[in-house]
């Protein structure tokens, strides 16, 4: 059986800080609640900010994200 925090997550496009484009990150939690900051699923901590509908559609899922989300 899951358990809830398996089963809460959101997604939420990341700029790179270095580079045009981003990625996709899975987050923990129903939904975004502003933090200026958090740790992705796969580990890496990252600069959080209301993503455009551009970055939606452009920026890719976050492979390792996807991947351990796919495994709980």
């Amino acid at each position: 059986m899951h358990t809830e925090r398996a089963q809460r997550h959101f997604w939420l496009p990341i700029p790179n800080e270095n580079l045009p484009g981003g990625v996709r990150h899975a987050f923990r939690g129903a939904r975004w609640d502003g933090l200026a900051s958090a740790d992705a699923v796969c580990g890496e901590l990252v600069a959080m900010a209301q993503p455009s509908e551009l970055d939606w559609i452009y920026f890719p899922t976050c492979a390792e994200c996807n991947s351990r989300l796919k495994g709980e």
